[in-house]
């Protein structure tokens, strides 16, 4: 029934009648509606717990965040102000008005050979390298296969 199957199908799977399974049906109905609300409240109640205690670390915070302002301890009252943030923070991602999960980033990562990674080099000095910097500095083939890569990155 949850999945939409046709009553006539089902009695006959199960050797019941059609008007037995339409009285089940609206039973299951108001069953399912008082699982669901009761499902709400309990959502309901922890997330109102979870505010409430949310609110006493506030309060804690702000009362300690005082007294190190009143001892005139610096560290400290730049520790209560950090975590009074966090809270501020806690308190946004809960309600929705800050995103908060993972993030997903794809970086596409090709292999080139060495004849494509001086073709693109010269391209990206064609590009933005100074004017006055002639192609014909770049390495050629042969020489960039005896070249270590630490002697490239250090301008060697």
């Amino acid at each position: 029934m949850l999945r939409g199957e046709q009553l006539k199908g089902i009695a006959r799977r199960y050797k019941v009648s059609e008007d037995a399974l339409g009285r089940h049906k609206k039973h299951m109905q108001v069953v399912i509606a008082k699982a669901a609300a009761a499902v709400d409240q309990n959502g309901l109640a922890y997330g109102s717990a979870l505010l409430a205690e949310i609110g006493r670390i506030r309060a804690d915070a702000e009362r300690l965040q005082s007294e190190a302002e009143r001892r005139r301890d610096v560290r400290a009252a730049l520790k209560a102000i950090h975590e009074r943030l966090a809270i501020v923070e806690l308190e946004a991602k809960l309600s929705g008005q800050i995103e908060s999960g993972h993030k997903s980033v794809t970086v596409n990562v090709q292999a080139v050979t060495p004849e494509q990674a001086l073709e693109y080099a010269r391209d990206v000095i064609a590009l933005f390298g100074p004017s006055a910097a002639p192609q014909e500095e770049l390495p050629t083939l042969i020489e960039c296969e005896s070249i270590h890569v630490e002697e490239q990155f250090n301008g060697n």
